[in-house]
């Protein structure tokens, strides 16, 4: 088995790499607020309904779309996909949130991938983000850097849920909810089932995408206006 990649997955998939997801609560800060997420039991709630109906049948596929295009050297395609996750995200914090985080990882990425094959597509995405050709959302850009990478894209969709999971984790944290071995114990529980998403998942074509969240978007709409907040989402 090759594991060539392997460095990059745990490296890409860290709180420390400048992704900006520690800054983002998806919603979570306003349910915490007023009452409606108070303990573990419905923070795991929270995390599997979130990717059960948003990440794997939203994310997941753009994910996809933009590795293959890399694959394919299709910028026309790539760009497609990015658009098309950008009009999707309903919440101005959340659409901007999830800009900055991609514009962070290809910024990142490309510095790191100077002697890369593929850093060339990367490049030229990147321009198309500054000149507002494209947004450059975060599963769309998490899709070009694995690809660069060489990172499977199963294990691709493993970094995009496992991120997401814990910046919910980490968020829950700092909000008081649970304390840290709690974290980990829920963050241990959702192993199975990213596990089998990332093995199972098929991508699908971009006709095909839905989501549905309301309850979340509900409270993402509230956190906009709040007066106090600790985190951007």
């Amino acid at each position: 088995m090759n594991t060539d990649h392997e460095f990059f997955l745990m490296q890409f998939s860290d709180s420390f790499f400048p992704s900006g997801m520690f800054s983002l609560s998806n919603g979570l800060e306003s349910l915490v607020k007023r009452q409606v997420v108070k303990n573990d039991k419905d923070v795991l709630n929270f995390i599997e309904q979130q990717i059960e109906f948003q990440i794997v049948p939203c994310d997941c596929m753009i994910f996809l779309a933009a590795f293959d295009a890399v694959r394919n050297k299709n910028v026309e395609e790539l760009v497609q996909a990015d658009k098309r996750f950008y009009s999707m995200r309903l919440i101005k914090e959340a659409r901007n949130s999830s800009v900055r985080s991609g514009s962070q990882i290809l910024n990142c990425a490309i510095q790191m991938a100077l002697d890369k094959d593929d850093n060339k597509i990367a490049k030229q995405f990147q321009k198309l983000i500054s000149s507002n050709h494209t947004p450059g959302t975060y599963p769309a850009c998490l899709g070009i850097i694995t690809s660069i990478f060489g990172i499977p894209p199963e294990s691709g969709i493993r970094i995009m849920l496992y991120s997401f999971s814990q910046s919910i984790v980490g968020a829950a944290i700092r909000l008081g909810v649970i304390e840290h071995i709690a974290g980990q114990k829920t963050l241990s529980s959702l192993s199975i089932k990213i596990n089998d998403i990332s093995k199972n998942i098929k991508k699908q074509p971009l006709d095909n995408l839905w989501q549905l969240t309301p309850l979340t978007d509900i409270f993402q709409m509230m956190h906009e206006y709040d007066n106090s907040k600790m985190f951007i989402t």
